[in-house]
């Protein structure tokens, strides 16, 4: 069975980051999208990651993006979902550790709780109520929690799902989802893709009422008690692109794991010319594409006046 992740209708979901490009080599998509300069495309591999099967020909699904024009791509892996590293290394694909992912493995033993979660969820018990749901039953409550996330945290770029999103994810029966009510407003919910035995954080968020109650906490609990089909939860990894001890959102997911994973950054240029022709003027940031990182300040703008 083809993994959520790699399937053409997801794909098409994620419109707002590029157009779906199938690569039968790696049984699944990638997305396309136009260059800055708008002449020229290159490749994303979908949210949250690219899944690739063990024995996925690497080489051979870089050729098909060259031979379609592409100049660059760029896919997250994770530890478990990816050919072996000297597969993709072969590939001339370059590999670097993106982040880390907070993962409760049940071979591992029951999860043991801190005392501040243990208290955090007491609270949260007494004051919310949390049960499996429907996404497709709560649709509008929960695109409703989402857009407060995203406003909240202004995010952008690949968090701005469309509704076509939402609605994909309440046709997958893989999607299960968590969530805690306050009477009978949905103050916090959690979807988790599952897949052979895995379950994958796919979103999570919570309205004013859901921080104030500590509703997530009881949230996670409830997953981690009932996705017993799955030997392994990823809750993913903290914001934005590197690993902070300090950040909230880590040392709450840190929490409700017993184990730590990479993920990894992999990236390839397909059109050597065309990558440095784009990337003229940029700084190297460690940023890829480089032609879609910071652009290198002048000297006259570096010492102005």
């Amino acid at each position: 069975m083809t993994h959520p992740y790699a399937r053409e209708d997801y794909a098409s979901s994620l419109a707002h980051i590029g157009a779906p490009f199938p690569v039968p080599e790696w049984n699944g998509h990638v997305l396309v999208r136009a260059t800055p300069c708008g002449t020229r495309q290159d490749a994303i591999g979908p949210y949250p990651l690219s899944v690739l099967a063990a024995d996925a020909d690497v080489a051979g699904g870089l050729a098909r993006l060259k031979a379609a024009g592409l100049v660059s791509v760029v896919l997250v892996l994770d530890e478990r979902l990816r050919p072996a590293m000297s597969a993709l290394e072969a590939a001339s694909v370059t590999v670097r550790r993106f982040k880390s992912h907070y993962v409760y493995d049940r071979s591992l033993g029951p999860l043991a709780y801190s005392k501040h979660h243990r208290y955090e969820l007491r609270r949260a018990l007494a004051r919310t109520s949390v049960s499996e749901i429907r996404l497709a039953d709560h649709l509008p409550a929960w695109e409703n929690l989402y857009g407060q996330l995203v406003s909240r945290h202004e995010l952008g770029g690949l968090h701005t799902f469309s509704p076509a999103h939402h609605e994909v994810l309440t046709q997958l029966d893989c999607v299960r989802t968590f969530g805690a009510f306050v009477e009978d407003r949905l103050v916090s919910a959690h979807l988790f893709v599952t897949h052979g035995g895995h379950a994958m954080s796919h979103l999570a968020a919570s309205a004013p009422e859901g921080y104030q109650t500590g509703a997530a906490y009881a949230v996670n609990d409830l997953a981690a008690a009932e996705l017993t089909d799955c030997g392994l939860i990823n809750f993913g990894g903290g914001a934005g692109v590197d690993d902070d001890p300090t950040d909230g959102l880590v040392r709450f997911k840190k929490g409700f794991s017993n184990k730590v994973e990479p993920a990894y950054l992999c990236t390839a240029v397909l059109d050597d010319d065309a990558y440095r022709a784009l990337s003229a003027g940029r700084g190297d940031s460690g940023f890829f594409p480089a032609y879609r990182g910071p652009r290198q300040l002048e000297r006259s703008d570096e010492h102005p006046g």
